[in-house]
């Protein structure tokens, strides 16, 4: 297993770790440069120096002022011995006062749209549709909708009535201009084959996950044309993957994924595809952080709004603000299925919900965003 802290090595650095995405937070700014406190932990009796700016030992570990500039920057520290420790930081491109709306399990609006394409002048005549783009007329919302190939009906998922099978070969092309047309803040990608299964990709092989990939974005850039499809970045169903399967999705154009990054009641780490507790807690307290073995840059999600009542979302997004580290990119998401009278779980107060998010962010300086606008181009 990969030793993400490098606790083995005689000369480890304890901040930032390989694969950090340093901000303006994590620093001080100045001639055009961030200048992070670099801490290495090595032997106290050493000399140790980073980029060859001598460090100064705290009486815990060894600091160091190391300038950051350009996209991606080597950091090398080195002891009187010839030890040494190299690992690889990120500077994005303009990572902070930055948000993004995204939207898990989604099918069923698509469903409606083609149910009554022959009444529908417009995508934005199904009321989920309308609903994003209130946020993004009024406070700027980028939005990703996370899809799946298909809704089945036997499942019990829905509670009051019934609903038909749906797939996205199903799907009428009637509005596949109207979608391009407002692809500069729409896009629809990759989620999953279909919405009940748990943990589909927990065990997945390279062959499973890319089918199913493929199998939706054929079908999106039908309806709804390549400048809709993100084949960019999404948020894998329950946020978890193989190794194999992220690898299969980075062959697909894959360069970002989202995930919770957090730990369960029951201690082991959930939405954090298949990275290890001890540093999925780690990463629970950064934006961002790029996998370097892998070329896969991950984002926090900040909060999922289904989860609280309308009246706590306001205060979780201000305890966001509380921490340096994940308040320069705020992510919030929300599912499907809590919009849908028929669900189970319905959520009367769904729009309000995700209009009051968007609106905190707006007022709070916070702009619409996309990951490969933060992303250097390759």
């Amino acid at each position: 297993m990969r030793d993400y802290f490098r606790y083995g090595n005689k000369i480890r650095f304890a901040f930032p770790l390989d694969g950090d995405c340093l901000n303006k937070y994590d620093g001080t700014e100045k001639d055009g440069a961030l200048y992070v406190k670099v801490k290495v932990e090595a032997d106290k009796n050493s000399k140790i120096e980073v980029n060859q700016i001598p460090a100064a030992y705290n009486g815990e570990c060894f600091e160091v002022e190391v300038p950051v500039s350009g996209y991606r920057t080597n950091l090398v520290a080195k002891d009187e011995n010839g030890n040494e420790e190299k690992i690889v930081v990120y500077k994005l491109i303009n990572p902070t006062e930055i948000y993004r709306l995204s939207s898990d399990d989604n099918i069923l609006f698509l469903q409606d749209i083609n149910d009554n394409k022959d009444t529908y002048t417009s995508i934005f005549d199904n009321p989920y549709l309308a609903m994003y783009k209130e946020a993004h007329d009024k406070y700027g919302a980028n939005i990703q909708l996370n899809i799946h190939w298909e809704f089945l009906p036997t499942t019990e998922f829905f509670s009051d009535e019934s609903r038909e099978y749906f797939n996205l070969s199903m799907m009428t092309d009637k509005f596949k201009d109207e979608f391009i047309a407002n692809s500069d803040w729409l896009r629809l990608s990759f989620h999953a084959k279909e919405p009940q299964t748990f943990m589909p990709y927990v065990d997945t092989d390279m062959k499973t996950i890319s089918k199913d990939a493929e199998d939706i974005y054929r079908e999106v850039i039908r309806f709804a044309g390549e400048e809709t499809l993100c084949r960019h970045n999404t948020t894998i169903h329950w946020g978890e993957c193989t190794v194999d399967g992220m690898r299969a999705m980075s062959n697909l154009g894959l360069r970002g994924a989202f995930g919770y990054f957090n730990i369960r009641a029951d201690g082991n780490p959930i939405v954090s595809y298949f990275y290890p507790k001890d540093f999925v807690e780690y990463l629970h307290n950064r934006d961002f952080w790029m996998d370097t073995e892998e070329d896969i840059l991950y984002g926090k999600i900040d909060l999922v709004l289904n989860s609280y009542p309308l009246e706590e979302i306001v205060p979780k997004l201000e305890k966001v603000k509380e921490n340096p580290h994940t308040y320069g990119c705020v992510e919030i998401m929300i599912h499907e299925q809590y919009f849908h009278k028929d669900y189970v779980n319905y959520i009367p107060e769904f729009k309000e919900i995700v209009l009051t998010a968007c609106k905190w962010c707006a007022d709070n300086g916070y702009k619409g965003y996309y990951l490969q606008d933060v992303m250097e181009k390759n």
